[in-house]
C-alpha cells in the first residue's frame, strides 16, 4: 500500500509540475526557433494581419556630432533603447548587452544599433563621443542620439513604447526602461528584450540572426 502510494504521489508529481515544464519549454522552442517572429503594435500589441505597424522617423545628433536621421537604419535590421551616460544601475549593464550585440555583427552592414539618450542636457555629441570611446562604440554601426527632450521622450513612447507612462518631456519628465527593441528591414517591430538579462541578449542575438537570414 505505502509504495503504491509513493507512486500515486509521483504520477501526480509529474503530471502537476513536470508536464506543464516541458509544454512550455516545447512551447517556448517553437515560438523561438520555428516559428516566424511577431510582429508588434502600440503598447506591446502583437499583430496578426497586415498592414503591421512602422516606426516614426527620426532625426537627432550622434557622438560624432552628425545630423542622424532614418538613412541611417534605412533597409537595415537595427535595435534601439534609452539609456543616459550617469546611470549606474540598468544602463552599463544594458550597453554591455548591446556592445555584445556589435561584436557579433561587427562589419556587418545590415545591421545597426541605436542608443538614445534620455537626459540631453547632459549628454551632449561631447560628452556622447567620450562615452563611446570609453566603451569601443563603432559609431559607422551604432549611433548614441541627443536631441530636443520633447521629441526624444514622444520617439520613446510613441515611436518604439519602451514605456507605458504619460509625459511631455518637460523638465519633471524622466523614462527609465530595460527594454531593448527589434526591428526589421521595412520598420516593423519584431521584439522586445530585457537589455539587463544575459538570455535576452542571446535572445536577441539569436533573432537578428533569423531576420537577416529572411532577406
Amino acid at each position: 500500500m505505502k509504495e503504491l502510494s509513493k507512486r500515486a504521489w509521483v504520477l501526480f508529481f509529474g503530471i502537476a509540475f513536470i508536464l506543464p515544464a516541458m509544454t512550455y519549454g516545447a512551447l517556448y522552442w517553437y515560438n523561438h526557433r520555428i516559428a516566424g517572429l511577431p510582429y508588434y503594435g502600440e503598447n506591446y500589441r502583437l499583430e496578426t494581419s497586415r498592414p503591421y505597424y512602422t516606426v516614426p522617423d527620426f532625426s537627432f545628433v550622434n557622438q560624432d556630432g552628425n545630423l542622424i536621421d532614418n538613412n541611417f537604419i534605412k533597409d537595415k535590421i537595427w535595435v534601439a533603447h534609452y539609456f543616459f551616460t550617469t546611470c549606474t544601475t540598468i544602463c552599463p549593464k544594458m550597453m554591455n548587452g548591446m556592445n555584445d550585440v556589435q561584436k557579433v555583427f561587427a562589419g556587418n552592414d545590415d545591421v545597426r544599433l541605436v542608443s538614445f539618450t534620455v537626459d540631453p542636457e547632459q549628454d551632449s555629441p561631447a560628452v556622447l563621443k567620450q562615452y563611446a570611446q570609453l566603451r569601443e562604440i563603432q559609431s559607422k554601426q551604432w549611433g548614441l542620439l541627443t536631441g530636443d527632450k520633447k521629441m526624444l521622450y514622444q520617439y520613446a513612447r510613441k515611436g518604439l513604447f519602451i514605456v507605458a507612462t504619460d509625459g511631455d518631456g518637460g523638465d519633471g519628465d524622466f523614462i527609465h526602461s530595460e527594454k531593448l527593441v527589434l526591428m526589421d528591414r521595412l520598420g516593423h517591430i519584431r521584439g522586445y528584450y530585457d537589455g539587463t538579462e544575459k538570455n535576452d541578449i542571446q535572445l536577441l542575438i539569436n533573432d537578428i540572426r533569423r531576420l537577416l537570414a529572411d532577406n
